[in-house]
This record gives structure tokens, sequence and C-alpha cells, in this order.
């Protein structure tokens, strides 16, 4: 009953699965996984001889005391209430999904609820997990799947309120990064020689650099900002451009992805 239970083996789950217990978190018998779809679940056993597979999402939840919900949001309200009449109330159900309250989580089960937002970027160990706790889970709930998340990454403990806007720079945030590297390096190339799988190679380094530079020194972007970007210079001129257009780009950004927050799940 002490096993972990993961429900849903698609992008989440199964990097979930892989983080857990190539971090030694879990051992192959700590953990258990069901899905819907055959497939996932052959691949999983493929992945992880001896990992338990579960029939059916109440078969897992019967042996499992911590239970991560890692489907779709449009799915998830659904899942739990299946499995919330084979559930003592002793568990600790958490879910993945956008949009869902504590308060829809509660309604849907009376014990322990959790909510916690990945990154992709935990597949490699890095990034921060969020991670929202409702009014039931206990210190040593709380403490746990902490911990098991904290194999991942970093964890920040964010109040619900604030879930969506840290949402948009954690989980989202790298796919808009991402998106600024490409159009980085593709600007670069378009106006040079370079060629473009060497220029995006080039920005991706460099970006990867800027980030361990501020985090390790602890300065500022504006602090590095002023020390690459001289007076005339080259870097100067960009900065200009940019701080004259990004502003308005950025906030109608944010603002069409809170939006959209507000939709997911409904």
């Amino acid at each position: 009953m002490d096993r972990v239970g993961i429900i849903g083996y698609g992008h989440m789950g199964s990097m979930l699965v892989n983080g857990f217990l190539s971090s030694g978190v879990l051992g192959i018998d700590e953990i258990m996984v069901a899905s819907k779809r055959q497939e996932s679940m052959d691949a999983c056993a493929a992945a992880w001889p001896g990992i338990g597979i579960a029939r059916t999402n109440r078969e897992l939840a019967r042996q499992c005391r911590l239970i991560i919900i890692t489907v779709r949001p449009q799915e998830t309200r659904g899942v739990l209430n299946e499995i919330a009449s084979v559930m003592d109330g002793d568990e600790h159900v958490v879910s993945l999904a956008a949009g869902i309250s504590l308060e829809d989580l509660e309604g849907l089960f009376s014990g322990s609820v959790t909510r916690v937002v990945p990154t992709a970027t935990s597949a490699v160990g890095q990034g921060t997990t969020l991670v929202c706790h409702g009014r039931q889970v206990g210190m040593l709930d709380a403490l746990r799947a902490e911990g098991l998340f904290s194999s991942i990454g970093n964890v920040a403990l964010v109040d619900e309120v604030n879930l969506p806007a840290a949402t948009l720079l954690s989980s989202c945030g790298p796919g808009l990064l991402a998106a600024i590297i490409e159009e980085l390096a593709g600007a670069t190339a378009r106006a040079s020689g370079l060629e473009a799988g060497r220029a995006l190679a080039l920005t991706t380094e460099m970006a990867a650099a800027t980030a361990a530079y501020l985090r390790e020194t602890g300065k500022t972007p504006g602090d590095l900002v002023e020390e690459v970007a001289t007076g005339g210079g080259v870097t100067e001129a960009g900065v200009q451009r940019l701080r004259e257009r990004l502003p308005g780009v950025f906030d109608g950004t944010v603002a069409a992805m809170l939006e959209r927050y507000g939709t997911v799940g409904k």
C-alpha cells in the first residue's frame, strides 16, 4: 500500500517514471503504473522490467497510497471519480492537471490532494516543479511528495492564487525561450552567411551559458546587460531595439496565455 502509483504513461507519466527510477528515489518494486493504452503499458514494461503494471486505474488505487494522475486535464475528473470509490480516504492524490483547482479535486476526493506542475526540462533533472498542497495534506505526505519531485529538479511551493503566473514561467517558459532561441538564430543566419544549424547551436549554448552565469554569480540580468552593452557598441544597439519593442510583445503574450489558462480543464 505504500507504493507510488502513476496513472497515465504519456510524455509526462513516462518522464516521471524514468526520473524517479533513474534517480534512485524509488526502487522498481515501489512504483506501479496504469494506462488505458496497452501500447503504453507494453513500452513501460519493456523499459523497466519488473515494474508494477495495473490492469485498471481502480486496481492501482487499491494498491498505492500516493497516486499521481498525469492524464489530460479534460480526463482528470473522470479518473478521480473512477478511483474514489475504492480508496479509503488515507491516500494522497497528486494532480498534474492545469486548470483543475484544489477545491475541485477536494470535491471529488475527501482525502489529501496536491497540485503539481512539472516542466519538460525535468527530463534532464533541470528546472522547477511547482507544488501546491491542499488543506488536508499533512507534513509527512507533503515532504514525501516534495522529495519525489526534487529528484527531477528543483521544487518550489506556490500558493494556488499564484500558480497560473508561476506556471507560465516554470512550465510554459521553456517553450517560450525555445521560440526566442529559434528566432534569434534564424535572424542571424538570414542576415549573414552563417549556416542555420551552426547559428542555432551557438544560440542554444549562449542561452544555457547566460542562465548559468546569472545563477552562479547572483547577478541580475540588468547587471549583465551593463557588462556586455558598452556605450555606442553593438550590444547596446540591439538592447535598445529590444527594449523599445519587447515590453508590448511580452505583455500581450502573458495576457493571452493567462486567458487561455483560465479555459484549460473546463
